[in-house]
């Protein structure tokens, strides 16, 4: 064999083992969340290191959603379940776990504290509000700050030799969230409206966290009858309410009867929305002008 032959076979034999994949390499965690937003704040922490799937699928509804037998499935093969408290998982978090009880599920909202509208509620209607553990924790940014920390410690714990990884990303997420929370004060700070009417109180912690009123048009999970119509007309008026606040996810037929009565229009504004930071930034432009 000449020595060309022989060249060619060593470099052969060096290049081969590199154009193999590394066995080594740990595959990205698999992880479950119940909303988009929060496969938003999972993949900015968890980055190359997880691979993210959602329950709630875009137009679907958090109140009513039920998980088919297909996505149970890829359940079971996931590490991960973040949950935040949406009214599907008070049902089926049990289920999921009685099902799948290698899952570990981290509740996101256990350490967030409830909104003074949704105590008053709570101890208006002796302990039976709908709203008891309001789950709309995401609509705050400085409370998606508590959020994004619990899920950096929960994928830190998963995967230890990725900690510093993790922290490095929730860092950049924590401040991309405060650049946030003071562009929506500037916002509000230049307009005039600071009351506002939806269909379904889904942004009640973002009404507390920038001193808003929320005028909601479902009650305790349920729509108005004849008197709570009436008033919502006559206060809708008196504000000079011009813009009614509707989801996708929900009927517009009573949003759009009483947008009527008092003159308003009815637009859309999803909570649910994946492209948090820009959902967010266009939301409080919404409110901050929309009697105006």
């Amino acid at each position: 064999m000449n020595l060309f032959i022989k060249t060619v076979i060593l470099l052969v034999a060096l290049i081969h083992p590199l154009s193999l994949p590394n066995s080594c390499e740990a595959e990205p965690t698999a992880v479950f969340v119940s909303i988009l937003p929060l496969k938003f704040f999972v993949e900015r922490i968890g980055g190359r290191e997880v691979a993210v799937e959602v329950m709630v699928k875009p137009g679907e509804s958090p109140a009513t959603f039920n998980p088919n037998p297909k996505k149970m499935s890829r359940l079971a093969n996931s590490t991960l379940y973040f949950s935040i408290g949406v009214p599907f998982e008070r049902i089926w978090i049990s289920r999921i776990q009685a099902i799948q009880p290698d899952l570990k599920i981290i509740p996101l909202n256990k350490n967030i504290p409830e909104p003074e509208t949704t105590k008053n509620e709570h101890n208006e209607n002796h302990g039976h509000s709908h709203e008891e553990g309001n789950p709309h924790i995401w609509t705050s940014p400085p409370l998606v700050k508590i959020l994004a920390a619990e899920i950096e410690s929960a994928l830190s714990r998963e995967k230890p030799e990725k900690a510093d990884y993790f922290k490095a990303n929730y860092q950049a997420l924590a401040l991309d969230l405060d650049k946030l929370d003071q562009e929506i004060r500037d916002i509000f700070a230049k307009g005039k409206n600071r009351t506002f009417m939806v269909f379904h109180p889904a942004w009640t912690h973002f009404a507390e966290t920038y001193g808003l009123e929320q005028i909601a048009i479902e009650h305790q999970g349920k729509e108005p009858g004849a008197r709570a119509l009436q008033a919502l007309i006559e206060k809708g008026k008196k504000l000079n309410i011009k813009v009614i606040f509707a989801q996708k996810q929900f009927s517009l037929s009573i949003a759009k009867k009483i947008a009527k009565m008092i003159g308003a229009t009815v637009r859309e504004m999803d909570p649910l929305a994946e492209n948090y930071l820009e959902n967010m930034r266009q939301t409080a432009i919404a409110i901050s002008g929309a009697n105006n």
